[in-house]
């Protein structure tokens, strides 16, 4: 059978699967939560009175803003004035125009514009369409052009903040192809000070994959900037960036991967870069830009294992209660509610959870205690106790370290079996929040060694007045360690392997608020502080679509989301460019379906069961969602077992419908065949029911009246899914991997107008 490298009429298009814009408003209509004066009737004295505090009046703003809304058609439904504040620190005009749909109220076209109610500049612009979602797959514009779009529409609409950004995409790698209709492309174009990059402001827009814009949104301070003068070098500062990157070795576990895996933790070191330098003396900093200090070791709540609080027969509600009336000042309250949960979210445990109430019924309060049936071990514990008056507060505050210290107290007392565990984060000693606020919080990590675990912790929360616990809450996991650490790569290789990723940057940095500005906020929320920015140099690494880790074990890079091997720097095919399924066989390739063999992609090699599986299987779970199953989830193909590659992925295709879970075997890594693979599309598509009635189908290929799947390959051929010479399928022949993405290509085109409408069957 001669190759069918058919080519479809399809543009494959790059689109941003997971990245979404910093701020913008929604792509539906609603209703703006800001205080803000409208321009309703009833808040039309507001609105006029408000006018008074800005510059620009209604009927200026409006002529602006009506620049950017082709208004034939459509109603101005709301204008609304606001003032400045923390959050955006200059008053806007905005508007709102709607088209509903005829002899309806359901919203058709609308585009909501916020414009600078001092400089008319615009600060916020979103449109919705319901309409967007029609366009074919096949015509998404590229990323690129998406980028132009993008470029030019800053520059048409706000010339002067086009000047003063630049596009910035160290943070935001180019995305994947996008597998489906709704296609989002993301950009952010950062302020630049004295060229320097100040990423806190900025304006952020969202191109969609039609080329228009829907979404802009201007971020922007009145900053006092520290002057560039006097700095140290670049080269300067990534030496001493270098010096105290200190890299965390910490048990690890993707929250994607599934099945018996899905409890096994993964050694590994985390990006190390959450320091910088001043750029004026290289002092080294923390994130609130103070002198950074030496990390203190660890410390455990006990230096020991301590015995458990209980042990024999598991508590009974009446000996759970005791319990907790003798840890706890529960004087005046009586047991409300109980419930018993033998599997407790927590580790799995057997757990009491008990709800009690106060005598006082005119002024009822709550306590809630959480207690291991097993052990006696607390879990939780909260008390609602009444607020302070402003005239009752007092300016005398409990110390940290008397507070750390009465935390780790209460976790020997409370939950003895895990205070060896349990180790007091070292950023406790340094928070200011005490002196800021008439709450303190003190945390705790689990560590297994001296190994940060994958989950476990602690967190109190003390009136930072009285020193009282209010509030207490430990979650110990339920996977499995082993005895000692495995082997692994040592901090000063991690360094090394961090390094060749990372590159230095110097940025402008908000520095924080300060304790009598954040109080004047909360007392006025118009108050906008003036804010100062100091320059830094940071470390940036290789961008990526998901987060990413340095394996311990292997040194190789590894998928925070589904704990699969990664390559930060893709090669491209060597024997691809120019081939006629090039666009097709890369798409397959984005995705991981399809791995290089000595650097090549071998188009003509039979695609494997397995690969087509995984293919589909990511596009209907928008490109790097994968399914989850737990350690349980009993295989339903003795070839495919729990934990092995294709598991999650084949287990979804049966949940799908797209297998025939009553086979006993899958074969996954057997060539697929033409029959099976237009089988495995149509139910994709949601036709398995009609491919059934295989009866009422015409057809003129001349060798599929006894296959299995006639109605399937009816289908798949009459959509051009899969192609023929319009006489014979080969039902039996294999299917390469160029033939395969092109395949999975039209499928992707025709599942696209599917969403649109409905597809008609007629004969070809």
């Amino acid at each position: 059978m001669k190759p069918w490298f058919v080519r479809s009429s399809s543009v494959l298009l790059t689109a941003s699967l997971l990245l979404p814009i910093a701020h913008a408003q929604a792509q539906t209509p609603s209703t703006s939560t800001s205080k803000v004066a409208t321009g309703t009737t009833q808040g039309a004295g507001n609105l006029l009175a408000a006018t008074s505090n800005v510059k620009l009046s209604k009927e200026a703003a409006l002529a602006i803003a009506s620049k950017l809304v082709p208004t034939s058609g459509l109603e101005l439904s709301n204008v609304s004035l606001r003032s400045s504040d923390s959050w955006r620190t200059f008053p806007e005009w905005s508007f709102s125009w709607v088209k509903k749909e005829a002899n309806s109220e359901d919203i058709k076209l609308s585009y909501n514009i916020s414009i600078h109610a001092d400089t008319g500049e615009l600060t916020g612009y979103s449109r919705y369409d319901r309409s967007a979602s029609n366009l074919p797959y096949a015509k998404r514009i590229s990323y690129q052009e998406a980028k132009s779009q993008a470029q030019s529409f800053l520059e048409k609409y706000n010339a002067g903040k086009a000047e003063e950004t630049r596009l910035y995409l160290r943070d935001m790698p180019e995305p994947k192809t996008p597998l489906n209709n709704d296609i989002s492309y993301n950009f952010r174009f950062v302020r630049l000070v004295n060229d320097v990059l100040f990423p806190d402001n900025g304006v952020d827009i969202s191109v969609n994959g039609a080329g228009t814009v829907m979404n802009y949104s201007l971020s922007w301070n009145d900053v006092d900037f520290e002057k560039a003068s006097n700095l140290i070098s670049e080269d300067e500062a990534e030496k001493k960036l270098f010096e105290i990157t200190n890299p965390t070795l910490s048990y690890l576990l993707p929250w994607e991967r599934s099945g018996a895996d899905r409890n096994k933790p993964v050694l590994g070191y985390l990006n190390p870069f959450t320091i910088y330098v001043d750029a004026t003396d290289g002092t080294a900093l923390s994130s609130s830009l103070t002198p950074r200090t030496s990390n203190n070791d660890p410390v455990p709540a006990s230096t020991k294992k301590l015995p458990a609080r209980h042990s024999g027969k598991a508590l009974s509600q009446d000996d759970a209660v005791k319990m907790a009336t003798s840890l706890f000042d529960l004087s005046d309250y009586k047991l409300r509610a109980s419930n018993y949960s033998e599997t407790d979210y927590r580790g799995k445990r057997p757990v009491w959870n008990l709800e009690f109430i106060s005598e006082n019924k005119s002024d009822a309060r709550y306590a809630y205690v959480s207690i291991d049936a097993a052990t006696g071990d607390i879990y939780s514990y909260n008390k609602d106790l009444p607020l302070s008056s402003e005239k009752e507060k007092s300016t005398k505050k409990q110390s940290p370290q008397k507070l750390n210290e009465k935390a780790m107290e209460a976790i020997r007392k409370w939950t003895p079996t895990s205070a060896n565990v349990l180790y007091l984060n070292d950023n406790n000693a340094g928070q200011e929040e005490i002196y800021n606020s008439d709450r303190y919080s003190v945390s705790f990590s689990r560590y297994i060694g001296e190994i940060a675990a994958a989950t476990g912790s602690a967190y109190f929360t003390f009136d930072a007045e009285s020193g009282e616990i209010l509030s207490y809450t430990t979650d110990i996991g339920s996977e499995t360690y082993p005895e000692q650490p495995p082997k692994h790569i040592s901090a000063e290789e991690a360094i090394d392997t961090w390094w060749k990723e990372a590159e230095v940057e110097a940025v402008y940095m908000l520095a924080p608020v300060s304790p009598e500005d954040q109080k004047r906020m909360q007392q006025q929320p118009n108050y906008v502080p003036k804010r100062s920015a100091k320059l830094v140099y940071r470390v940036t690494t290789t961008p990526l679509d998901q987060p990413y880790f340095l394996d311990a074990g292997t040194g190789e890079w590894r998928s925070f989301a589904s704990g699969k091997n990664l390559s930060l720097h893709r090669a491209a095919p060597e024997d691809l460019k120019g081939h006629p399924a090039e666009k097709e066989l890369m798409l397959m390739y984005e995705y991981d379906a399809l791995s290089l063999e000595n650097g090549k992609i071998m188009p003509q090699k039979q695609i494997t069961r397995g690969e087509m599986i995984e293919m589909l299987i990511i596009s209907l779970n928008q490109g790097r969602y994968y399914p989850m199953y737990a350690a349980d989830r009993k295989a339903t193909y003795s070839d495919v077992a729990n934990g092995s590659r294709y598991f999650s992925a084949v287990e979804a295709a049966v949940d799908r419908g797209l297998l025939d879970k009553n086979a006993s075997k899958l074969n996954p890594d057997e060539a697929i065949n033409r029959e099976e693979l237009a089988d495995m599309i149509v139910r994709a598509l949601g036709y398995s029911k009609l491919a059934d009635y295989s009866g009422m189908f015409q057809s003129q290929l001349t060798d599929i009246a006894n296959t299995k799947h006639r109605g399937s390959i009816v289908i798949a051929t009459t959509l051009g899914i899969v192609p023929t010479d319009k006489q014979k399928f080969e039902p039996q022949a294999t299917v390469s991997r160029a033939d395969a993405a092109i395949t999975f290509t039209r499928f992707l085109e025709k599942r696209g107008e599917q969403d649109n409408g409905p597809v008609l069957f007629r004969e070809q």
